[in-house]
């Protein structure tokens, strides 16, 4: 017999409704809202003998406080009826009822939503949760995918007149090191490329490292680091390394280092980051040689 719960999902469906679970709550309190959708309060109840779902097109992995309009999309098994989505941390979930097949996906239901992100959205890793319900309100076995949550909107990201970004895929720790044409290596263990101390020093451009992503795999969910020139950097050759702190239990993490001058694009370089690369001193001088550029 189908839980109380079910029973309701399939009512709400039909009526859009219901004393118990699907009711007028418009879910407020969620962190993330799906507009045209219909909010139940309380956990995804239990069951998988419903469909699967078939996929999941998200186009990115990224949000953001006060993020709106995120497509999801999916593709649902051939009796679904709806989807739920939810995210972790949520007191409860979203109904979406399942569309007509598309072109990529001709044979199967589909499901076409936009999400909103509350302006409480806390920087770190959330957990989105899809499953397929049928008419008679089966649940299928979940689809989990993370999302990674910015403390910023990728507009409001660090700028400045120099900018070296690194950025990786896993919850590994990875650390970014500049080495600027005066040979200041910028990294964690040395965050400024300016002794605060020296004579005239609040008068120079310094690079400055803005955090130390995921340090000793204490994970916060941003996998990125950046070290930013507010001013003219120092003109000349710049290195850039990516050392491999920890992979923190994942078995790999892709990287990607960009650089921008003055807004401009100076290019970047991609690369993976295995066991391999742990096996280092983690200090000054460390890490993969990555990218080099220069400043005129």
């Amino acid at each position: 017999m189908r839980s109380r719960a079910a029973a309701c999902f399939a009512s709400a469906l039909a009526a859009g409704g219901c004393t118990q679970g699907a009711t007028s709550d418009a879910g407020f309190d969620a962190l993330m809202r799906v507009p045209n959708a219909q909010y139940v309060a309380g956990p995804t109840p239990a069951g998988e003998n419903g469909p699967d779902v078939a996929g999941l097109d998200l186009l990115t992995n990224t949000i953001w406080p006060g993020y709106e309009d995120k497509p999801l999309r999916g593709t649902l098994g051939a009796e679904a009826t709806a989807a739920t989505l939810a995210l972790s941390g949520d007191p409860g979930y979203w109904i979406v009822p399942a569309g007509v097949a598309d072109v990529s996906a001709p044979t199967l239901p589909t499901f076409r939503a936009t999400a909103a992100f509350s302006t409480r959205l806390a920087p770190g890793a959330y957990t989105l949760e899809v499953r397929a319900v049928d008419g008679t309100g089966q649940f299928g076995a979940p689809s989990r995918t993370t999302l990674t949550a910015l403390p910023l909107a990728p507009s409001e990201m660090p700028t400045g007149a120099l900018v070296v970004t690194l950025s990786w895929d896993t919850e590994a720790d990875l650390d970014l090191h500049v080495v600027d044409p005066l040979g200041n290596e910028i990294y964690h263990g040395d965050p400024s490329s300016v002794d605060p101390f020296a004579p005239g020093a609040a008068d120079e451009s310094a690079g400055v490292l803005d955090l130390d992503s995921n340090a000793d795999c204490v994970i916060d969910g941003l996998q990125q680091e950046d070290v930013t020139w507010a001013d003219a950097p120092p003109s000349g050759h710049y290195l850039v390394r990516v050392d491999t702190a920890s992979l923190c239990g994942q078995p790999t993490a892709h990287w990607r280092i960009g650089v921008t001058l003055e807004g401009s694009s100076l290019g970047g370089a991609t690369g993976v980051a295995l066991d391999a690369d742990t096996r280092d001193t983690h200090d000054r001088g460390s890490g993969l040689l990555a990218f080099e550029f220069d400043v005129p």
